[in-house]
């Protein structure tokens, strides 16, 4: 019995800490692609699926610059360059197999199993800079990106969490460069954009006029606490509660061993 508590005890107190579980996922070698879409290794027991979108359309041979999101190719092109966006429009060569805002915006989604706070990326292949835009989807449902413009994604419309990161990148580089740290720490969502920078989405700061190129290595994220864990302060007292019962039992054996020993 003391024993029990002493464990029930620990274990309580140990739950004080705990606001959720952090993880990350790699999507270099940790993603296959089909059909434009990437489904990525499982990770802390989230699934992450990638798909991407841009308003570079037309081909190759004919290219033009739209203003609505078509749906575009998940590019990865070597597993140590992390995963890029590759529109109509393209032909998937250096740089343009990165997610870049040139004769268009390229963004890729990442869907989650679970709600989680992004709190890092980590880029891969950069060229020329290296600047983006990230937003979380707050609603219920399913975000609609496709035929939608930059100007879609306010908070009347269910995203949230919009900041615009300034990187310096270099020309060209293939070292994983840059962590990006989010900024917003209680915002979670099983839907998040990382897009080239643009200002037509909104959010805080304004960018130069250089075209970034970037392709995504790793992200990082941690989980909300679960309804239905007990939180922190619930496990505090009950951690003081079982030892206070340790207590109890102690001194009931303690005095249980002066009547015998009288």
């Amino acid at each position: 019995m003391t024993r029990s508590l002493q464990i029930l005890a620990a274990v309580a107190l140990m739950g004080m800490a705990s606001s959720g579980w952090a993880t990350s996922w790699a999507l270099d070698s940790g993603c296959a692609t089909s059909s434009g879409v990437s489904t990525c290794a499982t990770s802390g027991g989230i699934s992450l699926t990638v798909q991407a979108y841009s308003t570079s359309t037309g081909t190759v041979a004919a290219p033009t610059t739209g203003t609505k999101f078509a749906a575009a190719q998940v590019t990865q092109n070597g597993t140590s360059y992390g995963l890029g966006v590759v529109s109509s429009n393209e032909d998937g060569s250096a740089p343009q197999h990165t997610m870049d805002n040139v004769a268009g915006t390229d963004l890729i989604v990442l869907h989650f199993g679970s709600a989680i706070n992004l709190s890092s990326i980590l880029l891969g292949y950069t060229y020329n800079d290296a600047d983006l835009t990230v937003m979380a989807y707050t609603k219920a449902g399913t975000p609609t990106i496709l035929n939608n413009t930059t100007g879609s994604f306010t908070a009347a419309n269910g995203w949230t969490s919009v900041q615009n990161y300034f990187t310096d990148a270099g020309s060209p580089t293939t070292t994983d460069v840059a962590v990006t740290t989010n900024k917003d720490t209680t915002t979670y969502s099983s839907w998040w954009v990382i897009s080239a920078y643009n200002s037509g989405y909104g959010g805080s700061g304004t960018g130069d006029a250089l075209a970034d190129y970037v392709k995504l290595m790793t992200v990082a994220g941690s989980t909300k606490q679960s309804s239905g864990v007990p939180e922190p302060g619930s496990l505090a007292l009950v951690g003081v509660g079982l030892l206070g019962l340790l207590g109890s039992a102690r001194r009931r054996k303690t005095a249980q061993r002066a009547a015998l020993a009288a």
